[in-house]
């Protein structure tokens, strides 16, 4: 394979090359008035003409070759080396703007034995970072090589039939050269490509992966589930959580793909794992479920969750709204009487349910105080094994002048200066965190702690309160929430990262599923 790919503009294709590639000189139009800017006369002028991929431009010089929109940006050469076991690739661009020509130049590394994808220096995790960052002809020539490395290693040389291009379809071969299909579904799922398990979840080194996916997900692969799949994959995630929330009417099920609902799942997923799925709102939304289910039909349940959905997808600012409203539902639903609970399913979730279901939680906190924990403080019997979750961020020395003799000298770091995650061991400390955090924790999760059905770990940083994050049974991140449950920021995220990564917590934030597993 050559190093260099260069632009043939009057092919307007990729060919390899022993010379490094220089940018080009495109014709530029404005598609949407008809004109294009004359390299002759130096100003835009009417299209006159064109035909047979020959431009006439008003004063009748003409063009042929690459024909651009104005503001458009070009990949206009590659350069690739391979180093052991990756493939080292140098994105050339350049913007084709009248009197605005920019050029770009970015470094992609594909590493086949840790199986990431980085971009000038970087984990890539946003599929938009690499939309249109690759050529086909290059494209083809690396998953040909991929495919001899996998023929040695299976026998069989892996096919691809997808629409993914670019490093999507390279990243989806390298992590399940089978089925690529399975890796843009397990893209939406939180599945997270540091993962060194990635591959064998998803059934990569067999070619029976499509029906182990649907096998893990608890869908058995009708004609119809397997034409919803291949009409939009997406859609089987719905189906899942359709499933999973309660739902066995298969018209519901077939028919619960939209992409409101999953928008909806989109935001508030952590992952999908073992066979599980597990999402930030899961248990609230099964609960009420549930308990509309006791009094009502499916469809009817449904249309709440659908206008929940939709509220969501068409009010990304109010998403707290929805998230919050669940869960404090499912802590208060014991004390609500059945129109309350039409109400809401007749409003779905959304800033009117929440606000009303945060004052009635209030009048039951104020009324009841939770009777078990009003009397006095609880301790809670946590096993060693969540104790050892506690965690200090950062070095625990620095290195400072001693005043007096003027030398550097190592010093403890203090502990407000740095991230420090506990664990809650008693009801006082959960009020502490609920009150400086703004969130729930302190009247809402005593019994769910006391019961040993999760566990509450804390962050602060400088004297705050900063991270709370409520940690399953079986080690999952339920929720991992900064004060007022706003998402993590840049340092608490860093932070979080950290912690996951000290603990053996799977971090995901893979092609926009922002939680951890």
């Amino acid at each position: 394979m050559g190093k260099y790919w260069v632009l043939n503009t009057a092919t307007k294709k990729y060919e390899n090359s022993f010379r490094e590639p220089l940018s080009v000189f495109p014709t530029i139009v404005n598609a949407k008035d008809r004109i294009v800017f004359c390299r002759r006369c130096h100003r835009w002028e009417y299209i006159i003409r064109f035909k047979d991929d020959v431009l006439i431009s008003q004063c009748g010089q003409p063009y042929k070759g690459l024909i651009v929109q104005n503001g458009t940006q070009l990949n206009y050469g590659f350069e690739m080396n391979r180093i052991r076991e990756s493939y080292v690739i140098n994105v050339k661009s350049q913007r084709a703007e009248v009197g605005k020509q920019r050029l770009y130049d970015n470094q992609f590394i594909l590493d086949l034995e840790q199986k990431q994808l980085f971009k000038n220096g970087k984990a890539v995790f946003e599929s938009e970072d690499i939309r249109g960052s690759l050529c086909d002809e290059l494209t083809e020539q690396i998953l040909d090589e991929m495919g001899e490395r996998y023929k040695k290693q299976f026998g069989l040389k892996p096919t691809v039939a997808s629409k993914l291009r670019g490093f999507s379809v390279l990243v989806g071969y390298m992590l399940s050269p089978f089925n690529v299909n399975f890796y843009r579904i397990a893209q939406h799922w939180g599945l997270n490509p540091y993962d060194r398990e990635f591959a064998s979840l998803s059934s990569g080194d067999t070619p029976t992966a499509e029906n182990e996916m649907f096998e893990s997900l608890g869908i058995k692969p009708t004609k119809s589930v397997r034409k919803m799949y291949q009409q939009a994959p997406q859609s089987v995630i719905c189906y899942a959580a359709a499933k999973d929330l309660g739902f066995t009417d298969v018209n519901i099920l077939q028919k619960a793909y939209s992409p409101q609902f999953y928008v909806f799942l989109a935001g508030n997923m952590i992952s999908f794992a073992g066979g599980f799925m597990t999402y930030a709102v899961q248990a609230g939304l099964r609960q009420f479920v549930h308990d509309l289910l006791a009094f009502t039909n499916q469809k009817t349940a449904w249309n709440a969750i659908k206008r929940t959905a939709d509220y969501f997808a068409e009010n990304p600012s109010n998403e707290m709204y929805v998230a919050d409203g669940i869960n404090t539902y499912a802590a208060c639903r014991e004390a609500l009487s059945e129109q309350e609970k039409k109400e809401i399913m007749r409003e779905g979730f959304n800033k009117y349910s929440h606000d009303f279901l945060v004052r009635r939680a209030d009048e039951l906190h104020t009324q009841m105080e939770y009777q078990c924990y009003a009397a006095e403080n609880v301790t809670f019997n946590i096993e060693q094994k969540f104790l050892a979750l506690e965690y200090k961020c950062g070095p625990n020395k620095k290195k400072q002048k001693n005043p007096k003799t003027g030398e550097d000298e190592y010093v403890d770091v203090p502990d407000e200066e740095r991230f420090c995650f506990y664990v809650a061991r008693d009801s006082a400390t959960l009020k502490v965190i609920g009150n400086a955090m703004h969130n729930c924790v302190g009247w809402g999760y005593s019994n769910s702690v006391l019961q040993r059905h999760c566990t509450i770990v804390y962050a602060k940083y400088k004297g705050k309160f900063r991270i709370c994050i409520e940690v399953t049974p079986t080690f999952t991140i339920r929720q991992s929430l900064g004060a007022c449950n706003k998402p993590l920021n840049d340092e608490e995220m860093d932070a979080y990262r950290e912690w996951c990564k000290d603990k053996h917590i799977q971090f995901v934030k893979a092609f926009g599923i922002r939680l951890a597993v």
